[in-house]
């Protein structure tokens, strides 16, 4: 199998909004294999970031496909699965890659309805347990021709026993000529009105509360007023409700040390003025796309232990590893952050970026799978 000229893939994803670490991951791919000379399209939802983005570069390739999954929903289903079946027939599609269970459900029922000749592989993005039922064995036995995990945790923890032969761990890759270490941003220091003798925590994780953001906020409540003055939590991601920032901020008399940006395109100005980067999960996440992106600019970062997180982190060499939902773990961090050479920290973060979290490996990895798969079929 020596060229991909004719290997002919079709990628999938559900999220009609931003969508996270999904638009991430499939930006990546989309755009790293089209360089390899593969034939690739993608079909998203028409209100999706993903489409909006890829389609500024790649109009042709890119279809507006919505993935409905409710009963009630089944003249849309059924619309959906019959434009889904003529971009298939029409571009020889050998490869679906599918990207979250509504697109998956979608795709099945396609190729079983139509009897399509094509295979199917699924890259699993979150931490949940697959089910044990009648539909789960379908749609992930006769279904599921691979599986690809973003983490060692998903492998362990997640893949039943009857998957496992069929899955391959890969993890994310991201830009690294894209985030690159850099000066810190004045303009933001002075916005955020931030001091000299503040440290800065930044997470570019999102605001959403499995983000675990509230436990490093409460810890810093904790601390005696010269220091819990000088700690700035900065978050990134759509602004959180009032109610949210009653509970989690106000209550705490926090409103000085934590700023909410609001959603931000490109991050790399505010990852820049960050002592440190954090992301805290305590549910959904698997590897943490903002993890590496903060850590290849030189931002060593606080981890929870929630799944793969701790995959990300050297502790107390690049990072630190916390207990989930552990308040006092993170004040006992913050107790000590004084006494850290940062530096050192900052040198072997970028030092495991460029040697782990490129985006060659991920790319050569997931182009194997295929031509497995192609193979195969």
């Amino acid at each position: 199998f020596e060229s991909n000229e004719f290997m002919n893939i079709l990628y999938t994803n559900f999220h009609p909004g931003n969508g996270g670490g999904h638009t991430t991951y499939l930006s990546y791919l989309f755009n790293g294999v089209l360089l390899q000379d593969i034939n690739a399209f993608i079909a998203v939802p028409g209100v999706s970031k993903l489409n909006k983005d890829l389609k500024q570069n790649h109009l042709s390739k890119v279809f507006d496909v919505d993935f409905p999954g409710k009963p009630k929903e089944i003249i849309n289903i059924v619309k959906n699965i019959k434009k889904l079946k003529n971009i298939i027939i029409e571009n020889q599609i050998e490869i679906v890659h599918v990207n979250g269970t509504p697109d998956h459900k979608v795709v099945m029922l396609c190729k079983w309805f139509y009897k399509l000749n094509f295979r199917i592989i699924r890259t699993k993005h979150d931490s949940f347990k697959i089910k044990q039922d009648w539909f789960a064995n379908k749609l992930y036995g006769k279904y599921t021709d691979q599986m690809i995990v973003v983490s060692r945790f998903q492998y362990d923890h997640v893949i039943t026993n009857d998957l496992q032969n069929k899955t391959t761990v890969i993890h994310n890759g991201i830009d690294l000529e894209y985030f690159q270490p850099r000066e810190k941003s004045k303009n933001l220091i002075k916005q955020f009105n931030i001091q000299d003798k503040d440290i800065v925590f930044v997470s570019v994780a999102g605001t959403a509360l499995h983000k675990g953001w509230q436990f490093l906020v409460e810890a810093a409540s904790r601390l005696d007023d010269e220091l819990r003055s000088r700690i700035k939590i900065i978050i990134v991601g759509n602004s959180p409700s009032n109610e949210i920032v009653e509970q989690y901020i106000s209550q705490l008399d926090m409103q000085d040390n934590v700023i909410f940006t609001g959603f931000i395109d490109d991050v790399r100005e505010v990852i820049s003025i960050a002592d440190i980067g954090f992301v805290l999960s305590i549910g959904v996440e698997t590897i943490s796309f903002a993890c590496r992106e903060m850590m290849s600019m030189g931002k060593p970062v606080l981890v929870s232990d929630y799944a793969g997180l701790s995959e990300n982190i050297n502790n107390n060499q690049d990072g630190w590893v916390i207990k989930k939902k552990s308040t006092d773990q993170a004040q006992e961090f913050l107790q000590k952050i004084e006494k850290l050479d940062l530096v050192n920290f900052s040198k072997l973060a970028i030092q495991k970026a460029g040697e782990k979290f490129g985006l060659r490996y991920f790319l050569d990895k997931t182009i194997e799978l295929y031509i497995r798969g192609i193979k195969c079929n």
